[in-house]
This record gives structure tokens, C-alpha cells and sequence, in this order.
């Protein structure tokens, strides 16, 4: 289990980076070889290496400030089930407050990340992880 703490310190460190330091903060944290899945993105949702990272990253910001609220981070062996809520900083022109609740899974190996899922059904990725999709319940509540 001491893998799994290690872990889940990593993805907090990587969280905490990217609300300071943005793309450059987080590149450090992600193997070389690293292989990112997300169905929701052009080219099947698949991509790799630490330029795939950026590219991706720079994507979702889409020239905005965004900022990981608040997060529950679950350990599934070699895996971490990270549940988000990913926000922009900078206000829209109508005032509204944009944000999503999403999972992202990032599996490590050797103190690196080396695979990410994302995951845009909470449940889907704690059921992916094999854990029980009804955990996602307490964390809400919580």
C-alpha cells in the first residue's frame, strides 16, 4: 500500500502544480513515454509522449485560466482515481461561473505518470479502477 500513498501524493503534487504553475508545472510529473486517453478528443482520443501532455493541456485551457477547485483522490493499486472539479479563473464576459466535475485516472510507474484516462462520467472511472461506482455517492455528500 505504500505504493499507493506515494501515488496519490504524486497526482496531489501534480494538482497543486498546475493551479501555480500551469503547463510547465506539471510537465515534470509525466514519463517520457506517456500514454493519454480521452474519447472526447480528434485522432480516436489517443496521444503520447510529454509533448501529447502539453498539446492536450493547452487544448482544454482553450487561452483560459483554470484552476482544480476542489478534488478526492482514490488509489487503485498502480492507479489513481482523481475526481475534479475543474474551473475557469478568468470570468466570462456574462458573469457566469464555468466548471466541470470530471475523473481522470493516471496510472504511475516509477514515481511518474505513465498513462492518463480522462473521464467526463465520474462513475465510469471508479468503476473503470475497479472500484465501486457508488463511492462517488459519499464524496458528494461530503
Amino acid at each position: 500500500m505504500r505504493e499507493s500513498n506515494e501515488n496519490v501524493e504524486i497526482y496531489r503534487k501534480i494538482i497543486e502544480a498546475w493551479n501555480e504553475e500551469g503547463i510547465e508545472g506539471v510537465l515534470p510529473y509525466y514519463d517520457e513515454d506517456i500514454e493519454i486517453y480521452d474519447p472526447d478528443l480528434p485522432s480516436d482520443g489517443v496521444y503520447r509522449g510529454r509533448d501529447a501532455v502539453r498539446g492536450v493541456l493547452e487544448s482544454a485551457s482553450t487561452g483560459s485560466t483554470l484552476e482544480i477547485s476542489d478534488w478526492e483522490l482514490i488509489p487503485a493499486g498502480d492507479r489513481v482515481v482523481g475526481l475534479l472539479h475543474t474551473r475557469r479563473l478568468d470570468p466570462r464576459p456574462d458573469g457566469i461561473d464555468v466548471g466541470i466535475r470530471e475523473a481522470h485516472t493516471l496510472t504511475f510507474r516509477n514515481g511518474k505518470a505513465v498513462y492518463w484516462r480522462a473521464y467526463l462520467d465520474r462513475k465510469d472511472a471508479l468503476a473503470d479502477a475497479g472500484l465501486d461506482p457508488a463511492l462517488l455517492e459519499s464524496f458528494e455528500r461530503g
